[in-house]
């Protein structure tokens, strides 16, 4: 009977050695790769029309001040200026008195640029951030040197253009001509950029990318990024991974603003199950976004 005894609790004990073994001890190495990686993207709207592709302030309502070392004339020609872009387009331009998107200032410097002619403005975005489908102008700034005799204020409505992220012409009669002319008019090629830029809305756009994952027995390593893509910030969010539908493993990250991002590297989460198929990476924010399809990563078993 002590034999008995003896051998049921060592082969209990066994028994529980390889249950242990099975559950904990990795095993086999298990590789997984993208089985499918949606992704949104604008394109070039832009068509090389501007400095960068799809170059845009946040918002279609864009700030400015107007220094007081302008004299009068320049003062009401620049706001003329943006009086008449924003009756072209779906930009609205407001003066404020500090914290201003756009400042224009003055000189009474006559410059040179050859050929008997002579600079009539300067202008140009000043802080750019780099994104996947849109350049975001933070700031802007305008320098008026002379005073324009046209009817139309032209050489301010070029030099808004420019902060606006739009290069030269090559056409004379265009406004972004580099030589002024009060003939000169605004193309209507440029009304349908703008308009067409800023036509999405100021929102975030989170996505998943630079995914690899693998798993020795029930030990997943996984890396990954994410990006805010989008035009605004993200006010934060949640990745949640799942293994075959499953949650095993969640967790909360804060503001990413528009072209920043993260990179993720996480290692030995645990695999409920041995046999996992599929491992699926979400983002979770309360944002509304410009898509929803890139914030989804599903990774399939590569080996069998």
């Amino acid at each position: 009977m002590e034999w008995t005894d003896f051998l049921v609790g060592l082969f209990s004990i066994f028994a529980i050695l390889l249950f242990f073994f099975y559950w904990f001890i990795p095993l086999e190495k298990m590789d997984f790769g993208v089985d499918k990686n949606p992704e949104f993207s604008v394109g070039n709207i832009s068509n090389e029309m501007q400095f960068y592709k799809n170059m845009r302030f946040e918002n279609p309502d864009i700030s400015y001040k107007i220094d007081s070392g302008c004299s009068l004339k320049k003062k009401q020609d620049m706001e003329r200026a943006f009086d008449s872009l924003g009756e072209l387009t779906i930009l609205d331009f407001y003066p404020v008195t500090s914290g201003e998107e756009i400042m224009v200032s003055c000189d009474d410097e006559v410059r040179p640029s050859g050929n008997n002619l002579f600079i009539a403005g300067e202008g140009g975005p000043t802080k750019i951030l780099s994104g996947e489908n849109f350049y975001i102008i933070y700031e802007g700034k305008i320098l008026l040197l002379r005073e324009s005799n046209c009817e139309h204020p032209n050489v301010g409505i070029h030099e808004l253009l420019h902060v606006l992220g739009f290069d030269h012409s090559e056409n004379k009669n265009n406004i972004l001509y580099p030589v002024s002319s009060c003939s000169q008019t605004i193309g209507n090629e440029i009304i349908e950029k703008i308009d067409e830029i800023y036509s999405f809305p100021s929102l975030p756009d989170m996505k998943l990318g630079n995914v690899s994952s693998s798993a020795q027995g029930r030990y997943l390593d996984l890396n990954f990024s994410i990006k805010n893509i989008g035009i605004s910030s993200s006010s934060g969010g949640k990745v949640v991974i799942y293994g075959d539908e499953r949650i095993i493993k969640e967790f909360e990250f804060d503001e990413i603003k528009a072209g920043q991002g993260m990179n993720m590297e996480l290692r030995n989460i645990w695999l409920p199950e041995r046999t996992t198929e599929k491992i699926k990476i979400k983002i979770e924010t309360l944002d509304n976004e410009l898509s929803l399809e890139n914030n989804e990563l599903t990774l399939q078993k590569l080996n069998p």
